[in-house]
């Protein structure tokens, strides 16, 4: 993915000033220049477009779906009733995050309903400006398991399949200091294959650390402090986040993504949903 479209629905460019204390201070002008800061650091290039009328944001869709390669739409109030609006992110056949500023199911009954949710590959509401930037992530993560998907349609072998998805996860998010993959051989993990700096952790029994508690609790795993979880191995002075998310079929765990960051706080629900696709992926490998 390099290609991005934000689009902006009505009383949007009043951002700042109208309802604060739910929509935020910053401006509409401030909000896109955050997200083409993050999205540009992620190696995408983005448009970002507002209008108060329907047929103009639907013109501007229709313009760019040659172009863009994902769509980040807060449709203002025309989420809750514009059926065109609807049909055009499902005619131009891109990927779409529908974000709220504010958390719409806990307003008027009105604003609960969305008519473009069931078009759109996620919804993400309440986080003010931060939604917008956890839609571009999702879209890039999006783009990865299509892209993982082609690539285990080639056949390759485990090994290259393993080795491919460390890659791209990597790649794909900078965040990501430290991705490895360990498998499971009877009580304990194994370090398959990594990428960042040396882990003296290659071999980890069930039950020990943050990896052989996920296994254990056959659960994925956020650790926003590393340093205030008891369980954490330290691997690197420079590690404060970690996510673990087994490979796994019903009760029985074939092995484990594990990622650490040098960033705190730094995983998401947006991050578990990609890597458990990404698991299920590689689940289809591990199981045979």
């Amino acid at each position: 993915m390099k290609n991005l479209l934000v689009v902006h629905g009505a009383n949007l460019n009043l951002l700042g000033e109208r309802e604060p204390e739910l929509y935020g201070t910053s401006s509409l002008d401030e909000l896109n220049a955050a997200i083409k800061k993050f999205a540009n650091g992620l190696g995408l290039e983005v448009k970002t477009f507002q209008s108060n009328h329907e047929g103009a944001m639907i013109d501007f869709i229709h313009e760019n779906r040659r172009w863009a390669e994902g769509i980040v739409i807060n449709a203002g109030a025309f989420t809750h009733y514009s059926y065109a609006l609807r049909d055009a992110i499902l005619s131009v056949n891109l990927p779409a995050v529908d974000v709220h500023l504010s958390d719409i199911y806990q307003r008027e009954e009105f604003r609960r309903h969305s008519v473009i949710k069931d078009v759109c590959i996620k919804q993400i509401v309440g986080l003010g400006s931060q939604g917008y930037l956890r839609a571009v992530e999702f879209l890039v993560g999006n783009d990865l398991i299509n892209s993982l998907k082609k690539f285990i349609s080639r056949r390759p072998n485990r090994d290259q399949i393993l080795n491919k998805a460390v890659e791209m996860l990597k790649t794909a998010y900078p965040k990501y200091t430290w991705v490895g993959i360990y498998l499971l051989e009877s009580d304990e993990l194994v370090l398959h294959n990594y990428l960042g700096k040396p882990s003296p952790h290659t071999r980890i029994p069930v039950g020990k650390g943050i990896c052989g508690a996920a296994v254990h609790e056959r659960a994925a795993i956020i650790v926003p402090d590393v340093k205030a979880d008891p369980r954490y191995l330290a691997c690197s002075l420079d590690t404060r986040s970690e996510i673990v998310v087994p490979i796994m079929s019903g009760q029985r765990v074939y092995g484990e993504i594990d990622i650490d960051s040098d960033l705190a706080d730094i995983f998401h629900e947006g991050d578990q949903q990609i890597l458990e696709k990404c698991a299920e992926l590689l689940l289809e490998v591990l199981s045979f």
